[in-house]
């Protein structure tokens, strides 16, 4: 089948007419969580615990049989199941095992070896009532599976920034500075060009940073329309580096919101888990905010409640609910004595 693109996909969303089966590939990660999302808004919120199930490829549960039973599945409520294969780089690129010294193949990972005779079986003959939907990073289109893959999906390319390239490299800033105009100019803002070719510059053409840089941009500027290569400046790092574990309470504290941003990202980006960064942002609040600046605290103790529940509740994306946690705890600076971390 053609491949669609994103503004395509809306369109058969939109008319209530989903495919048997849908590819959604490329590196765009934000950009494909936003489809993904979009798709599950096609089901009443009152049926998507019976109606959607989302399965890991190679984990457990998220084998070819799994996939193939789930998919196979009857609607409970209303007519239609949906049915995300995340990570289905593992079905359709899987890595190759390692050979040890003697030559001999290493002992395969879950990503490596796929017995997918029951999911081509099911591609050639798929449930009419199901819409199932592959989620890939890239797949190889030698292979036998996603050959059958091809010939039955609506294949969606999310190919973020690399298409762009084409032409050379300055080509592929200029694409990528009326990208960042497009996207802000969709929210109702502009940017200076000065600050488009810094952010262009900082993104390294990863499009999963790119947009993670504007998102964190517009939380920044508030309620303010033009950003400037000054708002660049102060949120947009060049390079993920760790700091220490404190850095994101002594830019809170600091009254730095645009460090603070800084920082949840090196936290992010390096594995951190939220929920811990949660803990030690409640105790910076009961025990050195409230020392320093009573009057915060009650305001400080509902946003980190609020964060907690969204986070525990998979209300958002972890990294959005953390940064707007930080710029909500972030107001003046609090004295040196008895508030910084440890």
């Amino acid at each position: 089948m053609p491949a669609l693109d994103p503004a395509a996909l809306k369109k058969h969303l939109e008319s209530g007419r989903l495919a048997m089966v849908y590819a959604f590939v490329g590196e765009d990660v934000r950009l494909v969580d936003r489809m993904v999302d979009a798709v599950e808004h096609t089901i009443d919120p009152a049926d998507r615990p019976f109606a959607v199930d989302r399965l890991f490829a190679g984990d457990e549960g998220g084998s070819p049989v799994d996939i193939v039973a789930a998919a196979r599945g009857l609607p409970m409520l209303g007519d239609r199941r949906i049915v995300f294969v995340m990570r289905a780089e593992r079905l359709f690129k899987p890595k190759r095992a390692s050979k040890t010294e003697d030559d001999e193949p290493a002992e395969e990972s879950g990503d490596t070896a796929v017995d997918a005779g029951a999911l081509e079986a099911y591609l050639e003959q798929p449930v009419p009532s199901t819409t199932l939907v592959f989620v890939a990073t890239e797949i190889d289109r030698t292979r036998r599976l996603t050959k059958r893959l091809l010939a039955q999906a609506q294949v969606v390319e999310f190919s973020g920034l690399q298409a762009d390239a084409a032409g050379g490299r300055k080509d592929a800033r200029a694409a990528t500075q009326r990208w960042i105009e497009d996207e802000l100019i969709r929210v109702g803002r502009t940017i200076d060009p000065e600050a488009a070719a810094m952010l262009t510059a900082r993104a390294g053409g990863d499009i999963t940073k790119l947009r993670g840089d504007v998102e964190r941009l517009l939380l920044f500027i508030g309620s303010r329309a033009r950003i400037t290569s000054d708002d660049v400046m102060e949120v947009v790092s060049e390079q993920v580096s760790i700091d220490d574990e404190w850095g994101v309470v002594n830019a809170i504290a600091d009254g730095d919101a645009g460090r603070a941003l800084r920082e949840v990202g090196k936290r992010v980006d390096r594995g951190d888990s939220p929920h811990g960064m949660i803990g030690q942002l409640r105790w910076w609040v009961s025990s050195r905010l409230a020392e320093a600046d009573g009057a915060r605290v009650r305001g400080a103790i509902d946003a980190l409640r609020r964060t907690d529940l969204a986070l525990k509740s998979s209300g958002g994306d972890e990294r959005v609910l953390l940064e707007r946690l930080v710029v909500e705890l972030t107001g003046q600076p609090l004295p040196q004595r008895g508030w910084r971390g440890r």
